[in-house]
Parts: structure tokens; sequence; C-alpha cells
């Protein structure tokens, strides 16, 4: 029996027949995932991906150091002129301050009272001066010593902060004691320092004490006084009583404890202590005074404000 072999005109049916059915289930099968698609929001992904006007991410404002370090001890930060920053603070019970020398200086203030911290913006842990409003204004001014060191003065004595603050007994310097000085018999200044003025001139104490002890001795009138902290002074030679000191009062650098003799020239000498042992005066003020006034008075000028 023959065997019938499909013609030319049949293979071309059974191909062009496969040809019409499978775009038919391609087009089934992209409209399925076009659906998908859509429903489960990749169009909307891949808009978002790609590089389309609005698209960009958002640029994140950085806060600056200087205004975190502030805010996060509840200050106030204020920009000043100069490339300098300020942080402010109220005083209250429950405030924190972030270093020794603030929390010292809100012990000090009253509730109520503003604390500034001046600083550079590029440096704000370094601080130029601070000053705190209360009843009274005061400042302190961050300051250089000879060796770099820096040192926190008081703007309005120029003493070291905090510390004792010495005043000269009189409106004169203290003499130096060199080698080639001619005692002339006065040994008492191997333990003294003699201060010289104009007759009658009033003598004050170097710091506020209380009066140990005050009489009479072979140079004149002396007082004793014990300034707290391990210091103690005696002046001795004095001419005269201003206000005769009796033990136990308490005197002010303002408080007049004599005069000088009634000359032309006239000199007392102070026996300076330390923790018992002698100090010499210049000594002990240089110790108190680490920046000179000259130095104080540049620093002040070149202040941002």
């Amino acid at each position: 029996m023959p065997v019938d072999f499909p013609t030319e005109i049949q293979r071309k049916k059974r191909k062009n027949n496969l040809q019409h059915k499978f775009p038919l289930v391609r087009i089934v099968f992209f409209f399925i995932l076009i659906v998908v698609a859509f429903s489960n929001g990749w169009f909307r992904k891949l808009a978002d991906k790609l590089p389309l006007p609005g698209n960009e991410e958002p640029v994140l404002q950085r806060v600056e150091e200087w205004i975190e370090g502030c805010t996060s001890y509840d200050g106030t930060p204020f920009e000043l002129k100069d490339g300098y920053v300020q942080c402010s603070w109220v005083v209250n019970d429950s405030l924190v301050l972030p270093n020794s020398f603030l929390r010292y200086v809100k012990g000090l203030a009253s509730d109520g009272a503003k604390i500034h911290w001046v600083a550079p913006k590029k440096d704000f842990g370094e601080a130029l001066l601070v000053v705190v409003e209360d009843t009274t204004r005061s400042v302190y001014l961050h300051m250089p010593r000879e060796d770099s060191s820096k040192v926190w003065i008081s703007s309005k004595t120029g003493c070291l902060f905090p510390g004792p603050c010495p005043h000269v007994p009189l409106g004169w310097s203290a003499l130096s004691i060199v080698d080639n000085f001619d005692f002339e018999g006065l040994e008492q200044l191997l333990s003294a320092d003699v201060f010289r003025g104009l007759g009658e001139a009033p003598i004050y104490p170097v710091l506020p004490g209380v009066v140990l002890e005050a009489g009479r001795d072979s140079l004149g009138m002396f007082v004793e006084l014990n300034h707290g902290n391990g210091v103690t002074s005696r002046m001795f030679g004095i001419g005269s009583w201003k206000m005769a000191p009796t033990v136990g009062k308490m005197l002010d650098v303002k408080d007049a404890v004599g005069r000088l003799s009634p000359q032309d020239s006239a000199s007392f000498f102070l026996t300076l202590r330390q923790n018992g042992l002698f100090v010499r005066w210049k000594d002990f003020y240089k110790l108190t005074h680490p920046v000179d006034s000259a130095q104080i008075a540049i620093f002040k000028k070149h202040l941002p404000f």
C-alpha cells in the first residue's frame, strides 16, 4: 500500500497554524505579567530607580558640631561675627554643664543668672571667654601664659581664677632684695619685704582676712592676718593705726589698718607665709597674676565684639 507524504502545501499550512497560535499565548502571558507587575507596584519601584527629575536622594543638612555640643547640654546657640559663636544657659538647680570650670562658675551664681560661653566655631571646646550675668557682670578670660598653657583670668582684677587675688598694700612697689643689698642691720628683711611710700599713706591688707594678733613692737605697730587657704600675713613697722584692729575682726582689702610714719618717705614691712613657709611678695604676686596687664589689654582689644 502506498504511503502518502505530506505535500509542500500541507507543510506550509501546519507551519502557519503553529505561528498563529504561539503569539496569542505570549500575548496572554505578557498581559498577565503586566497585571501582576502593576498590582505589586513594580512599575512605581522601577520609576523610582530611574534617574528622573525628582528622584534625587534628599541631602540631609548636617547640624554643625558646635550647635550639637551646645544644645546637648540645654544651651542656646548664637552666631557671632568673625567666626566666633556663643552658647548660653540660664542657671537653675537641674542645669548640668559640660566642664569643671562652668560647673564652678555655676556654683557661684544665683538661680536665674546667665552664663555665656564664647569660642571659635572651629574649636568650640576652646573658649575665648566666659561671661556671667548675675547681680553684677563678671568676665573671665581664657588666656595663654608664657609657657603657652592657658589659664582663666578675672577681667576685673587680672588675677588667676579661681584663687586668691592679692592687692598691693601701698600704691607702690616692694623693694627688690638683691645680692648687694645693704641691710644695715635689718635682718628681718631675710623673712620680710619692705614697702616705701609717702608719709602717712594708708596701709591695706593684701587679702581679706581675720585679725590673729595686733600690737606694738620695737619697729612700731604690727598686725597679723589669717587669709585662709594656708595664707597668713604680718605687717609691721606701721606708723600709726587708722582704726585699731581687734582680734577676730574681719578686714577687707579696702579697710586701711594703719598709716606710714609722718615723714617724706616712710617704710613698713610685710611677711607673707603660705602653708607656714615665707614667700617673697613678688613671687606670690606673680603666681596669682600669671598674665601681665599689657597682655590682658591686647587680648581685650582683639575680642570679636
